[in-house]
């Protein structure tokens, strides 16, 4: 196949990657057939066929898809205070889980199906979830040094306990019933909660809009 690919071509084959994350993500590998892909994408089967060889194929392809997004924008943070930084990573890794749902409970259904998935996939998660926390616990690190943050914190730990609670409200946002509280209200709650241990006065979180 040419590397040089006409534009509807490669927009036949983003729309078959889309919806071959949602079905999976939805259903798991097993149960989602490309049939079905092929119908809810509007495209033959033999076009999936042309494009990914083989269901396996077209499996391992989204889940790389999966995890173009992730990443961290560390430009929002420049020139912006510690409280304000943390406050900005809480809301870009929420903004990115709200803007990739279903790839993201792609992912989180392999994990929780127990379906199998490459070591460099779970590379990549690990490597992105260790950046984050890595971010976290040096601003945290900044934070104490120039007296904004308490002296006594644990900078490392307090950094996992963060990504500890995002982790967690994305779970709940997969499986909750509708009874769980707002994933955007946890996340606010979240922050104010954490400003409340880390700055050095106690007094809430005023300073996370501050630069």
């Amino acid at each position: 196949m040419s590397d040089q690919q006409p534009a509807d071509t490669l927009e036949a084959r983003e729309k078959i990657l889309a919806t071959a994350t949602r079905l999976f993500s939805e259903q798991g590998f097993e149960t989602t057939s490309l049939s079905q892909v092929a119908r809810e994408a509007g495209v033959s089967k033999a076009l999936i066929f042309w494009h990914f060889d083989c269901k396996e194929k077209l499996y391992r392809s989204a889940m790389h898809k999966t995890l173009e997004p992730y990443y961290i924008d560390r430009d929002t943070i420049e020139g912006l205070g510690e409280p304000a930084q943390i406050a900005r990573l809480i809301d870009q890794f929420y903004d990115f889980v709200h803007d990739n749902l279903y790839s993201v409970r792609f992912f989180l259904s392999l994990t929780l199906q127990s379906e199998g998935h490459p070591d460099e996939m779970l590379s990549r998660v690990n490597e992105l979830y260790g950046m984050y926390r890595s971010s976290f616990a040096g601003i945290i690190e900044s934070g104490k040094t120039r007296g904004v943050f308490r002296a006594d914190i644990d900078s490392a730990r307090d950094a996992a306990l963060i990504m500890a609670s995002l982790a967690g409200i994305l779970v709940q946002h997969f499986i909750s019933d509708g009874s769980a509280p707002d994933q955007k209200d946890l996340i606010e709650h979240l922050k104010m909660i954490l400003f409340q241990r880390l700055t050095a006065s106690a007094a809430g979180s005023p300073l996370a809009g501050r630069p």
